[in-house]
């Protein structure tokens, strides 16, 4: 087992750092996932990183080595649709979305066996339109979910070594991928809710830091660590003092992902942090009020955004109350 060519769906910032990296090696080993109104938008606008158009290919049934996924969370049903046709006998896929469901979403409709974890971590990508600009790139971060690596993830690491691509085959994945899922939970519906950099959640003793800030990013973080601990995963408090020297290094004007995307008026991943958190932690019984109440304020801007005036619309099934509180069906 060989990888060679590379299909990356999804075009945004974690998928044009990357198609970046693998087009500078070789243009010819790496095509974009798009068709319709897409991919005319990309023919005649182009896709640039950092300021420079890159002449990419854009294919769609082309059969792939390694599938990159690297969507938003709510077109992911869609993108698997569409990949079908480019997923072949031996195909393996990395998902790079963030929070801990991808891979079972993917790997219920494409095979479960070509999925090893995988999240990319210390990238500071920010993307507008067609255009995505970085300053780091981050660590691409993958691993059989039992532990078992072996042929399929060594084949991944030897063509991220040839091609340039910065990564670490993890004997413990599934530990690394909560931990990823801590960070997203602490960093992202705060800066989103503030709509502020990182710079404020940052603490180097720079300006712009705000302590209140940074308290609440650490107070989610522990929320996490709570309900880890009770899905068996053993993280802890020095995860998150290990977790400052990455995002001290981020570049502080840069923004998160959902913040990007509240910024933008667009749709956020909600449901794949806070509420799947909050889904894990009722089952176990676990209070988890602050995350419950940043769930809930971000449903209220987007909401907002969209101009309606039921919460229930901004989620399949809305969280009501209670730090172990039930959910109901939405009522119509």
């Amino acid at each position: 087992m060989k990888v060679n060519s590379v299909l990356i769906a999804g075009a945004g910032a974690i998928g044009l750092s990357v198609a970046e990296t693998l087009y500078r090696y070789d243009p010819g080993c790496v095509s974009i996932l798009a068709k319709g109104e897409r991919l005319e938008r990309y023919r005649n606008r182009g896709l640039r990183v950092n300021g420079e158009r890159l002449g990419f290919r854009f294919t769609q049934g082309e059969t792939a080595d390694l599938i990159i996924v690297a969507c938003k969370f709510h077109h992911l049903d869609q993108v698997i649709e569409d990949l079908r046709p480019s997923v072949g006998k031996d195909t393996i896929i990395l998902s790079l979305l963030n929070g801990i469901s991808s891979e079972d979403i993917i790997g219920a409709k494409l095979g479960r066996e070509r999925l090893p974890l995988a999240m990319v971590i210390g990238v500071d990508a920010f993307h507008d339109g067609e255009e995505t600009t970085y300053t780091l790139k981050g660590v691409i971060h993958f691993g059989d979910a039992g532990g078992n690596n072996g042929e399929r993830e060594e084949s991944i690491a030897e063509f991220f070594t040839r091609a340039g691509v910065a990564h670490k085959l993890e004997a413990n994945m599934k530990r690394a991928l909560w931990f990823k899922f801590m960070v997203n939970i602490g960093m992202n519906p705060i800066t989103a809710i503030l709509r502020l950099p990182y710079r404020a959640i940052q603490n180097r003793g720079g300006p712009g830091e705000i302590p209140e800030a940074h308290l609440l990013f650490v107070n989610a973080m522990r929320e996490v660590i709570a309900v880890a601990n009770a899905e068996g995963i053993d993280l802890n408090e020095g995860d998150i003092e290990n977790f400052h020297k990455t995002l001290n290094a981020l570049n502080g004007e840069g923004y998160t992902s959902m913040c990007q995307d509240v910024l933008a008026g667009r749709k956020t991943e909600l449901e794949m942090f806070s509420f799947a958190l909050m889904e894990l932690a009722q089952k176990h019984g676990i209070p988890v009020p602050l995350n419950e109440t940043l769930h809930l304020q971000l449903r209220t801007i987007e909401a907002a955004m969209a101009g309606k005036t039921r919460l229930a619309q901004c989620c399949e099934k809305p969280w009501r109350g209670g730090h172990a509180g039930a959910f109901a069906d939405n009522a119509g």
